[in-house]
């Protein structure tokens, strides 16, 4: 297993053995605590996973984007570091294209505040185009 992989799913591991997965009424994406290092309890839907795994992986200084998608009818929103899925609903770190329910459709920037982008889905490569707005 590559090092970055381990790095990974350690960070995977570190979020959910203190996450409580909870419904987000009206989907607020809340960051998690000043000076969140993984061992806080944290109770949350799919984004606040998300984030928690954003703000581990940026101490460590690994770039992520966070990838809105749909498992059937409904949005769901994971980390994407270099092809790899940190997601909620998976026990460990997956490679994207070992996902093949999950419809891939908008992508962030590495950084707050950088635009989204469309994903042109391609069988299981994954190609993003600039969002026309």
């Amino acid at each position: 297993m590559s090092a970055l992989k381990n790095e990974l799913q350690y960070i995977h591991h570190t979020v959910s053995k203190h996450f409580v997965q909870a419904n987000d009424e009206g989907e607020s994406w809340d960051m998690p605590p000043e000076g969140y290092n993984g061992r806080q309890w944290l109770r949350d839907d799919c984004d606040g996973f998300c984030l928690a795994c954003r703000v581990l992986l940026r101490d460590r200084g690994i770039p992520s984007r966070l990838v809105y998608c749909e498992l059937g009818r409904s949005g769901h929103l994971v980390v994407e570091v270099q092809g790899w899925i940190l997601d909620l609903r998976q026990s460990g770190v997956v490679a994207n294209t070992l996902l093949p329910n999950y419809r891939w459709l908008r992508i962030s920037g590495y950084e707050a505040g950088e635009p989204w982008r469309e994903i042109v889905n391609s069988g299981t490569t994954l190609q993003v185009a600039a969002l026309n707005h």
